[in-house]
């Protein structure tokens, strides 16, 4: 009997070798691993319609989440989570992206 073999998934370290993944990714609109460096509450954010300020947040900050992605540049990227929420987030604060084949982890 042959052992399955396991594969691992390719690593990109560096924004300009992954430009392509992102194309990729972008049309496919795959579904994609976000892990952030630093823990952020993400909810849709209610808004008090009589004083049109935030109303309060309440949420757990968290790291790691799903969503797709929508828009790229070289400064930030834009994501849209499964509640409907658009997220853009700033390159640097980004830990890792992956799909379950391809993990970008972007190195400082």
């Amino acid at each position: 009997m042959k052992r399955t073999r396991k594969t691992r998934p390719r690593i990109l370290r560096t924004w300009s070798k992954a430009q392509g993944q992102l194309k990729r990714w972008r049309s496919d609109a795959a579904n994609l691993h976000v892990e952030l460096k630093r823990p952020r509450v993400i909810d849709v954010v209610p808004i008090d319609f009589l004083r049109g300020e935030p109303a309060e947040q309440a949420g757990e900050p968290t790291t790691k989440f799903r969503g797709r992605l929508i828009f790229y540049t070289a400064a930030d990227i834009t994501i849209r989570r499964p509640s409907g929420a658009i997220l853009v987030i700033d390159l640097y604060e980004i830990a890792a992206l992956s799909d379950s084949k391809t993990r970008i982890e972007p190195t400082a």
